[in-house]
């Protein structure tokens, strides 16, 4: 660990998109699901649109294009579609789990979903046995990034200062709330980064990169 590093004792991973590629497969099953109400929305447009919102946001958008509002099953149906496609398709982000096993800073993980996606996305990927204990929702606190609520009560209940803690991101709702949260931001952007990121985040092509700055003894 470098002396730049020295200072982080904690460090709170995003799950969708930094630590499983789930973002894409969510994607095929919005195209396919809001299809069954008339939605024209491909698993791109998807993607663009809903990578990092929550899910509250994501409805409310259908709900324009759909021109009413949408059933009370719609959530649920969606997201047992969802489960579905993750137990077939789901993948690690390349290097997630080597680096969960090599991690020498204790480690959480912060994510908008509900514990029960977070969870089967941790268990198919083989890596939930490493965040036993210290998975954190945005449903606890009832608070959705960009808002910081979320990283700040993950570092508070493992009993951390939000200065010295460091954030896995994706995706701009995230990094935004690692920086309002005081913390430390590194944001994987496997592709072209986005260009809208801001100033004094560590931008990273691959977690493999992260190694000497957290996995190091």
């Amino acid at each position: 660990m470098s002396d730049a590093d020295a200072a982080i004792d904690l460090v709170l991973f995003d799950c969708d998109g930094t630590l499983v590629d789930s973002e894409v497969v969510a994607a095929d099953a919005w195209s396919e699901y809001v299809a069954r109400y008339g939605v024209n929305l491909t698993a791109q447009e998807a993607l663009r649109q809903f990578k990092g919102a929550s899910m509250k946001l994501c409805v409310a958008r259908i709900e324009e294009l759909h021109g009413a509002p949408l059933p009370a099953a719609f959530e649920h149906e969606l997201r047992e579609l969802m489960a579905d496609m993750l137990r077939q398709r789901l993948q690690p982000i390349k290097g997630a789990l080597e680096l969960v096993q090599s991690m020498a800073i204790p480690f959480c993980l912060a994510s908008n979903a509900p514990h029960a996606k977070i969870e089967l996305c941790l268990s198919v990927t083989g890596m939930l046995p490493y965040f036993a204990g210290r998975i954190f929702s945005a449903y606890d606190v009832q608070r959705w990034k960009p808002d910081p609520a979320l990283f700040l009560h993950a570092a508070a209940s493992l009993g951390v200062p939000p200065a010295r803690c460091a954030v896995v991101e994706d995706s701009l709702p995230g990094i935004h709330a690692g920086l309002a949260a005081g913390m430390k931001v590194y944001a994987l952007q496997v592709h072209q980064p986005d260009p809208d990121i801001p100033s004094g985040v560590h931008v990273v092509r691959e977690l493999a990169e992260l190694h000497p700055h957290l996995a190091s003894a």
